[in-house]
């Protein structure tokens, strides 16, 4: 499903060019579930915006689905993201103003869909996370656990095929946590290819594999190993 080869991505600093990530390789197959793991600052959620197109590497190649993704202009970057993409973050990036059913549509405003059809999809995703009561709420009406419900609620209501979450429990206490890792677990099994990044060896444990992400390279980790990193 996807290929990096031999990627790189550096920025601008005051002391110069700062190398973040360098050839670094990558394969994941339709389906699968993997988590990344990587001390602060080694790269992972620069990784991971390459991954969702939202930065461009200073060199390699990604392959999606056999799209040169690297070669694609802006446009057709902002259509497979749409198309194909889904993100969850660690602080919801909910936008406070709009309510649930609000939230959970915006990915749709750029689909020519009826709007029934736009109305079934927001409320099918919103019951698979369990807030199908919740679509008048505001942001700041709900826990951190209902907001992270609403994020990916928001991130699988276009039916991606790739799911991208950031240190999605990052904020969230134990229960809670578990029952974000069971929606991911449902997502999996109805074949959703998910990317995981996160520092908790706990969560990393519910992936098919674990990668750890050091010296701007990749590489695959047992279980075991990464609970004493």
């Amino acid at each position: 499903m996807i290929r990096l080869s031999n990627i790189s991505k550096s920025y601008r600093s005051a002391a110069g060019r700062e190398s973040v990530l360098e050839g670094l390789d990558f394969e994941l197959d339709e389906g699968e579930y993997v988590a990344i793991m990587g001390a602060s600052g080694t790269g992972k959620s620069t990784l991971m915006n390459i991954l969702g197109t939202l930065e461009r590497p200073n060199g390699g190649e990604y392959i999606f689905r056999d799209k040169k993704v690297h070669r694609m202009g802006n446009g057709k970057l902002t259509l497979l993201r749409n198309e194909e993409i889904g993100f969850v973050f660690q602080n919801y990036q909910l936008i406070p103003n709009l309510s649930v059913y609000q939230n959970v549509l915006l990915p749709l405003s750029y689909q020519r869909k009826w709007q029934s059809k736009k109305r079934a999809r927001v409320k099918r995703a919103l019951a698979m996370v369990g807030l199908e009561g919740k679509l008048k709420a505001k942001p700041h009406q709900l826990s951190g656990g209902q907001k992270q419900r609403v994020a990916i609620a928001r991130a699988i209501v276009n039916e991606p095929s790739l799911l991208l979450a950031d240190e999605p429990t990052g904020s969230l206490d134990e229960k809670t946590t578990e029952s974000i890792l069971e929606i991911f677990d449902e997502l999996h099994q109805r074949g959703v290819t998910i990317i995981l990044i996160t520092h908790d060896p706990e969560v990393a444990k519910r992936a098919e594999r674990i990668l750890y992400l050091k010296g701007g390279q990749i590489k695959e980790q047992a279980y075991e190993t990464v609970q004493s990193l």
